[in-house]
């Protein structure tokens, strides 16, 4: 049993580790209006095939597990906790999207994404009872950060994102449509991609991937972990900064203004040195790469080119259309995973297909396609959680860890990947699951 405990664990760390790299069998592909349509592709991933494993020997550790029986009582005490609540809260929130396959407006795309939702549901349960350390965790991530930002600055200096059908990479050019770029009075600048399939996620990534920085920083004992902390910092930094994603730079400066306020109100010097050198060393790179870049940044920053202007109305499109179907089908949405087929067959037809997307906002996204029951499901699990972790949460390892879910909610009122793509929605259930541990040990506590 304890080598089949061992085997999940380092079996984790490897999933982690590999969850960028978008390698895939795609045995569905979808078209709409004369356009590759992604989301309604069905799709098999090399981490999908990884993580069943790890759910299958999760399931096996239970079967040979005894547990102890338990009165009516205590189930019913456990389930009055912050803890057991939010876990029924977010059970219940999975039931009806899975239901609404039964009103979904186009059911084999909803019965897919039920799968991949489920699919984190379980990753949510394995991760809450999975004995793991923190520390490794984070070095894994750190680790594929690292990875994924060398590949990513030099996507952006040569101004090529090469395909590689194994890895799961798909070819980008500037001068290619359909490549997200940033355009200025002059040229076009290609936004780094990783292995990732946007810009955005990329920097999603990265940004959790900084606040991890952090945690090894304050946990590096000897001269090798802090030389290896700052190299990935001054490595992680830019490429996070050349993905260009707006989104994650707002994440991330939120999120280490909070860390700051909360360091620096504990008055311990090593800790307040520390910290002082990770936004020092940040601050610094960033000027540096704004001095170099600074009219793609600026394009980015104020959004005062027609490239930048149309995408924020499109956005702004998005958000009527969601509204639309929120307020046309309020109680069951239009199914999950259907947001841009009822789109197209609802609201406009006539738009090119590449034009179909997800509304960029998570939360408009669940009300559209579940209906505010299933939102509210899900809407008063993750405020329970963080109205329970927000006075609590006392070491640095929980704060981290909190301050992360915080960096994708935030995410998620303007893109919509931790809803609407694979790696988006692994992401979210692992750091919901993270939080929850914290939550359900200071209640045992």
């Amino acid at each position: 049993m304890k080598t089949l405990k061992k085997l999940v664990e380092y079996g984790f760390y490897l999933f982690i580790f590999l969850l960028p790299w978008q390698t895939r069998l795609i045995w569905r592909d979808a078209t709409l209006n004369g356009f590759t349509y992604e989301y309604g592709r069905a799709s098999l991933y090399g981490t999908q095939i990884l993580l069943w494993v790890l759910l299958l020997l999760g399931v096996v550790i239970l079967f040979k597990t005894k547990l102890p029986a338990a009165s009516v009582n205590q189930f019913l005490y456990h389930l009055s906790r912050p803890a057991g609540l939010i876990y029924c809260l977010l059970v219940g929130g999975l039931l009806v999207a899975t239901l609404s396959i039964l009103w979904a407006i186009d059911s084999d795309i909803a019965l897919y994404r039920a799968v991949v939702l489920l699919q984190g549901g379980a990753l949510f349960a394995l991760v809450v009872h999975l004995p793991f350390r923190l520390e490794r965790l984070a070095i894994s991530w750190v680790s594929s950060a690292v990875i994924q930002s060398v590949f990513a600055v030099w996507q952006f200096f040569t101004l090529q994102a090469p395909a590689a059908k194994w890895l799961g990479l798909a070819e980008h050019l500037p001068t290619v449509a359909g490549s997200i770029i940033v355009q200025t009075s002059s040229e076009r600048w290609l936004r780094a991609y990783g292995s990732l399939p946007h810009p955005n996620i990329l920097g999603g990534f990265l940004t959790i991937a900084l606040l991890l920085v952090v945690l090894l920083a304050f946990q590096a004992k000897s001269r090798i972990q802090r030389l290896l902390v700052a190299a990935s910092l001054l490595i992680i930094t830019p490429a996070l900064f050349l993905s260009f994603s707006r989104s994650a730079w707002i994440a991330a400066a939120v999120t280490f203004i909070l860390l700051g306020a909360w360091i620096f109100r504990r008055h311990v010097a090593d800790s307040t040195q520390t910290f002082g050198f990770i936004v020092t060393t940040i601050v610094v790179t960033v000027g540096v790469l704004t001095g170099l870049l600074f009219e793609p940044t600026m394009t980015r920053v104020l959004g005062s080119e027609q490239h930048e202007l149309d995408s924020i109305q499109l956005r702004l499109d998005y958000q009527h259309q969601a509204w639309e179907l929120i307020t046309a089908r309020p109680f069951g949405g239009v199914g999950i995973g259907n947001y841009t087929v009822a789109i197209n067959r609802l609201i406009d037809s006539t738009w090119s297909g590449y034009l179909y997307q997800p509304v960029h906002n998570i939360y408009f996204l669940i009300a559209s396609e579940i209906g505010v029951v299933g939102f509210s499901f899900f809407a008063l699990a993750f405020c329970l959680l963080v109205f329970g972790l927000l006075r609590r949460a006392d070491r640095l390892g929980n704060v981290i860890l909190f301050l992360a879910l915080g960096a994708i909610l935030i995410i998620g009122m303007v893109d919509h990947y931790w809803w609407s793509l694979e790696f988006g929605v692994i992401v979210f259930w692992l750091f919901l699951a993270l939080n929850l541990r914290i939550l359900r040990n200071l209640d045992s506590s």
